[in-house]
């Protein structure tokens, strides 16, 4: 048996090992399956991106909406990935240089609203300076500061990947634009070096290398600003001169815009009049299909000239300025009120419709408060009534006592009866506290005794006084009445028991019993109908 068992050994571990060797194989290609058709969805969603740019870069002027929609609803249905909100944002930049504000507007809406609901920090990042960028050209450069803000709050990993990376900087390059707008220096050259570190740190930690040179040039142009705006223009010549030996020609001009720009100043303050020029005509030329930045440049042109004594020039160059200008106003102006009045009707229905929600939200939590508060109060006059109803069984056991203690009692016993039980019963059967003058000189008679050794005979007794010792019975009898099958009102019950109001009846009967003379009654005609059924 033994040896059976040894000979079988062998076997088992043969089909243990295939079938872990099986299993494993299977997992292995099953994640592979999986990894392929991730690629490929990433590859697909690249190609439709790239697609998209290159319909926006080689098709200027024409409506070519509709025709990046359709990609951009095909990537909707597949996946909502950063190349689909990459492509949207090409869509978005398109409709605004077509001077579809509101539809940009919209756009971009719907686009931080997909990125919430995905959970996708990135993409929310990139919608903020979307329309960030919106306002800025809009005119709003304090709105677009905020949305720019809120922005960089959701990068919190700049270096994670490219997409990260990408949109990271870009945010701090267009906090920088809007900042000079401003004219907050501070706020600007912050981000600027912010820029610049994000560079650098992106380069020491991927070890990446950017081929087209653009952020390293702007990087140092950025450090360039904050040099020249704090006194060191010694400095930042030499940030500018680094950043101009890293131009690549083949490359066009706009990759390297910032530089222009500041080295325009740097060589205005120099006096360097024809290299401050030559600047500015570059930045003409890259911004001929941007008209918020080819202003600016016409504008720092004709100040330039001005400075460099060529008057005329500077007053042909600002005719230029207006000129454009007043053009510009005439095939956009129209059309960019209208939009501005849809942009501006949207957020006031954004608004409403948040003030809505909160209005509904408001309104459900009184409902349900108010529903509280009846459930708790139904609860608590179930609680009350019980107590009530408990109340009063208790006080008719008391009374069917105090009937038989008095009743068997005969006028043999007086002899031995004290003055006080005496008066008890005096009073429990004769009643005569229904009178509204009774005193304490017609009990004291009835006793045999002084006033005085009455009002100490009670407060011995009793401790109290004989006032409250009448009232006593007057509040015995009126409860004995409201338990009853009598229809008497309370009024008239306190007027015949000398109470003389039906207010003061109800303060001394709440006082007594805890309840009102109605809540007795009530308890009183539940008992009998319970012991009835």
């Amino acid at each position: 048996m033994m040896q059976k068992i040894k000979d079988s050994s062998p076997r088992m571990f043969h089909i243990i090992l295939t079938a872990v060797v099986i299993l494993a194989s299977t997992l292995f290609f099953s994640c592979k399956e999986r990894d392929d058709a991730a690629n490929a969805d990433k590859e697909e969603s690249l190609s439709q991106v790239l697609y998209v740019q290159s319909l926006y870069n080689n098709h200027p002027g024409e409506d070519i909406v509709p025709e990046i929609s359709e990609v951009i609803d095909s990537m909707r249905k597949s996946a909502r990935n950063p190349y689909y909100f990459a492509a949207i944002n090409v869509l978005i930049d398109r409709l605004f240089s077509d001077g579809r504000f509101a539809e940009a507007d919209s756009m971009a809406v719907r686009m931080e609203a997909e990125a919430i609901e995905d959970r996708d920090s990135l993409s929310m990042a990139m919608a903020k300076r979307v329309r960030a960028q919106m306002f800025y050209k809009l005119a709003q450069a304090e709105r677009a500061m905020k949305e720019l803000e809120a922005a960089g709050r959701y990068i919190t990993h700049p270096y994670r990947s490219g997409s990260d990376f990408g949109t990271a900087t870009s945010i701090e390059e267009w906090l920088w634009i809007i900042a000079r707008e401003l004219g907050d220096t501070v706020k600007m050259n912050e981000a600027g070096l912010n820029y610049a570190r994000m560079v650098e740190e992106n380069s020491r930690i991927n070890h990446w290398t950017d081929t087209t040179n653009h952020y390293p040039v702007s990087a140092l142009a950025f450090k360039a600003e904050e040099s020249f705006s704090n006194g060191n223009i010694r400095q930042a010549r030499i940030f500018l001169d680094s950043a101009s030996r890293k131009i690549l020609p083949a490359l066009p001009s706009r990759a390297y815009e910032h530089l222009y720009g500041v080295r325009c100043k740097v060589r205005a303050a120099d006096s360097d009049w024809q290299g401050a020029i030559a600047d500015v005509d570059t930045l003409l030329a890259t911004h001929s299909r941007f008209p918020w930045f080819y202003l600016k440049d016409l504008l720092l042109k004709a100040q330039i000239l001005n400075m460099a004594g060529r008057h005329q020039e500077s007053a042909r160059v600002y005719s230029e300025y207006v000129s454009f200008h007043d053009s510009l106003s005439n095939r956009i102006t129209d059309r960019r009120l209208h939009d501005l009045t849809v942009l501006y009707r949207t957020e006031i229905d954004r608004e409403q419709k948040r003030a809505e929600h909160f209005r509904m939200f408001a309104f459900g939590s009184v409902i349900m408060f108010l529903i509280l508060l009846l459930i708790l109060s139904v609860l608590h006059g179930a609680r009350i009534k019980k107590r009530n109803r408990l109340l009063v069984e208790r006080l008719n056991e008391l009374d069917r006592a105090a009937e038989t203690v008095y009743g068997n009692e005969t006028q043999d016993d007086e002899e031995e009866v004290s003055v006080i039980d005496r008066l008890d019963r005096y009073m429990y059967l004769e009643k005569p506290y229904t009178d509204a003058s009774l005193s304490r000189k017609e009990l004291a008679e009835f006793c045999g005794i002084t006033t005085d050794s009455l009002g100490s005979l009670i407060r011995n007794e009793k401790g109290v006084s004989v006032r409250t010792y009448i009232n006593s019975f007057r509040l015995e009898e009126a409860r004995r009445v409201l338990g009853s099958d009598s229809g008497e009102g309370i009024g008239e019950l306190a007027v015949r028991l000398g109470f003389g109001t039906m207010r003061t009846l109800q303060r001394a009967f709440k006082e007594r019993y805890d309840m009102s003379p109605t809540q007795y009654r009530e308890a009183s005609k539940d008992i009998k109908t319970s012991e009835n059924q």
